[in-house]
C-alpha cells in the first residue's frame, strides 16, 4: 500500500499518461518551483521555473514532439517522492547523449506538488530526498 504523497504523484502521472494535462495540473500548486536540467551538451546546469504554467508548457511541448514518459518507479519518503521515468527517444532532442531515464524529486505540501527537482542520477535523487 502506498502513502498519500505517493498516491498523489501516481495519480498525477496517470492523468499525464491519459493525455489529460488539465487533470494532472490539478495536483500541482500554482506556485510550483520547478528545477530542470539544461538539455545542452556537457554537464547540464539546473534551471529554475516558477508556476504551474511553465510545467504545463513543458509537458505539452514534450507531447508535441511525440515523447511519452513511462513511469518506472516511485519511492516515497515523507514529503519527498522520487520519480524514475524513462522517455524513449528523448536523446534525439537533447544535445547530449545519456540515459533516457530521469530522476526527479517531487515535494508535496497539503496534498499538492509544490516542488519538482530534476536530478542527474539516482544517487543525487536519493540524497536530495534524504534516503541513505
Amino acid at each position: 500500500m502506498c502513502n498519500l504523497n505517493e498516491w498523489i504523484v501516481r495519480e498525477a502521472f496517470l492523468a499525464y499518461d491519459r493525455g489529460d494535462v488539465a487533470a494532472m495540473m490539478d495536483f500541482v500548486d500554482p506556485g510550483l518551483e520547478w528545477t530542470y536540467l539544461d538539455p545542452g551538451p556537457g554537464n547540464p546546469q539546473p534551471q529554475i521555473c516558477h508556476g504551474r504554467g511553465e510545467l504545463e508548457k513543458a509537458v505539452r511541448r514534450q507531447a508535441d514532439l511525440g515523447l511519452r514518459a513511462e513511469l518506472e518507479e516511485v519511492i516515497a519518503s515523507g514529503d519527498q517522492v522520487i520519480v524514475v521515468m524513462r522517455t524513449p527517444g528523448v536523446d534525439e532532442y537533447r544535445q547530449r547523449r545519456g540515459d533516457d531515464r530521469t530522476y526527479d524529486v517531487v515535494t508535496l505540501r497539503d496534498g499538492l506538488i509544490v516542488g519538482l527537482y530534476a536530478c542527474r542520477d539516482r544517487s543525487e535523487a536519493r540524497s536530495l530526498a534524504g534516503i541513505g
